[in-house]
């Protein structure tokens, strides 16, 4: 009787397979089974397994792709805890902390008490209350903190490209409701808009986050003019890496890619022709 089953990420399957990449997706099944089992195999392993024996996949293309899937088992799995987390600190703010041993509270009622009623809180149960208080604080103003300093590297990136960065209060006030694009994603946007000779006019830090500019290129499926020829693949913007379709690998930094994009050597490929 089989009775073991598992959680995937589906989102992911369904993206890749939309994209008409089903054979991609069915290599991440593959890949987070193995995950799941704790089966250990090595990227000759996957790239012999996923092209098949006749037209073997290249390594560097097994390396890329498992590296893909990595990250997105990462962000599946990361999900799920902060939402343990935050469901843990939802129920523990809507209950009275038992301190003493003969107090607690109705889990489904949270009573506003009156002064006269908090002043018979136990001096113990007000210090734990302050504490958590204290804690919740201590951590908000930490992210608050990290989220200036990646700002902070944005803003010297900007201004060292260009000498219209605009003002820094305003650019801070326009990407701290930025939550969804990684900060190498976002670096990568700004060096390659900034060296984007088909743009005629540029927008300031402010701007270029109000107006989702970055959205025009964090597409990582790119046309590469290399030797004169036209070549199409992917780029991996952690290791700096290009894989054309053959699986033939170049190292490209974003300071090159920007150079290649100025100079019409680079395009990104959407729609119809990503797939």
């Amino acid at each position: 009787m089989r009775n073991n089953y598992r959680m995937y990420p589906t989102d992911y399957v369904n993206e890749l397979q939309q994209n008409r990449r089903r054979m991609k997706a069915r290599c991440f099944m593959e890949y987070y089974h193995d995950v799941q089992m704790g089966e250990v195999n090595s990227f000759g392993f996957y790239a012999q397994s996923w092209g098949g024996k006749e037209k073997p996949m290249s390594k560097g293309t097994a390396y890329k792709w498992i590296a893909e899937f990595n990250k997105e088992i990462e962000k599946f799995w990361g999900y799920h805890t902060l939402k343990n987390q935050h469901h843990y600190t939802s129920v523990r703010n809507q209950s009275e902390r038992q301190v003493n041993g003969k107090r607690t509270a109705n889990p489904s009622e949270t009573p506003i008490k009156s002064p006269s009623e908090k002043a018979q809180e136990t001096v113990s149960e007000r210090q734990v209350n302050e504490a958590f208080n204290i804690d919740d604080d201590d951590r908000a103003g930490g992210e608050e903190r990290l989220r200036k300093q990646l700002f902070d590297d944005l803003y010297r990136i900007y201004r060292f490209n260009t000498k219209f960065a605009g003002k820094k209060g305003e650019g801070w006030e326009a990407y701290r409701h930025i939550d969804d694009i990684s900060h190498k994603d976002m670096i990568m946007a700004i060096v390659l808009y900034l060296h984007d000779r088909t743009v005629e006019k540029r927008y300031n830090l402010a701007n270029f986050l109000r107006n989702e500019i970055y959205l025009n290129y964090i597409h990582h499926r790119l046309r590469v003019k290399i030797a004169d020829e036209w070549i199409i693949g992917d780029y991996d913007n952690d290791t700096e890496v290009f894989t054309d379709d053959q699986g033939k690998t170049y190292r490209l930094t974003p300071t090159r890619l920007g150079e290649l994009l100025g100079n019409g050597d680079l395009v990104f490929v959407v729609g119809e022709d990503a797939a």
